[in-house]
């Protein structure tokens, strides 16, 4: 999650024009994106939760001199600065393009500034005989928990955008948490459905949140940065977000968290948090 407010700016803001068809971003032609309200973050109203712009620029990259034996296997993405609730420009392009593999960068500016900065691995896949198939089963089924926006999640358009089912743990209630998330509306305006690691980025910037080790109320920890792993790519709409987050007491924490669909576990993320006290709290 980027920027540098309190928790609770948002709040007051409720539904107001947020209709339920909107997408995340509007293409406005030559890779330029308006965000509606539905991208907005915890710690501003006027600024986006990491997950919808690192999605769209994570979207824009694994378009990009796209191969069918290459698959996703890292993707890294900076938060140089706070992403404002506006029109967002994406530019992308090749670094290297082997046999074997290919590496792809990106950046999401406003106004001229970049505030992400994103590099995707892609490699080879093919499968190799002897190897064990490391398969490890999923935490639950989303369909077997009851759904809700719970606490600080509907305070903000991001959190009532995504559907949350929570296995264990809360987001209102600091400590490790595992949860099934979806979204239905589209990530930009006319495209349809996401791309698989569109709808991975989108929910994985939530580590830091679902498994908190604070008080929303007392701290903020934005994420600076966002790395995810993978093994495959996810074959269905449910992510589930196994996060813990371990914090010192110099301010400086880290959120890992496991990501699985309903076939199993599939990649991983890990999120560098800084951590901050609410101003009057």
């Amino acid at each position: 999650m980027v920027g540098d407010g309190a928790f609770g700016v948002a709040e007051g803001r409720g539904g107001e024009g947020l209709g339920e068809g909107e997408a995340f971003f509007v293409p406005l032609g030559g890779e330029r994106y308006a965000a509606s309200e539905w991208t907005q973050g915890p710690w501003s109203a006027e600024q986006q939760h990491g997950g919808p712009p690192s999605a769209l620029l994570a979207g824009r990259m694994a378009r990009l001199a796209l191969r069918p034996e290459l698959v996703p296997a890292r993707l890294t993405v900076e938060f140089l600065g706070p992403v404002p609730v506006g029109v967002v420009g994406v530019a992308v392009r090749v670094v290297r393009d082997g046999r074997s593999v290919q590496l792809v960068e990106g950046e999401l500016s406003v106004d001229g500034r970049v505030c992400l900065s994103a590099r995707l691995w892609r490699v080879r896949a093919a499968k190799v005989a002897g190897l064990p198939s490391g398969a490890v089963v999923a935490p639950g089924a989303p369909g077997a928990v009851p759904g809700g926006v719970q606490g600080p999640l509907g305070r903000f358009g991001y959190g009532r955008a995504m559907d949350w089912r929570f296995v264990s743990g809360s987001f209102a209630v600091p400590g490790p948490a595992v949860a099934w998330v979806r979204c239905g509306r589209p990530l930009v305006a006319g495209e349809g459905g996401m791309g698989a690691l569109e709808r991975v980025v989108l929910v994985a910037d939530s580590g830091s949140g679902i498994g908190a080790a604070l008080d929303w109320r007392e701290f903020v920890w934005p994420n600076v940065d966002l790395s995810l792993h993978f093994v495959r790519m996810p074959v269905a709409e449910w992510v589930c977000v196994d996060s813990v987050t371990q914090v010192g007491d110099a301010g400086v924490g880290v959120a890992r968290t496991r990501l699985f669909d309903e076939a199993g576990l599939f990649g991983s993320v890990a999120q560098s948090l800084f951590v901050a006290s609410v101003p009057g709290a």
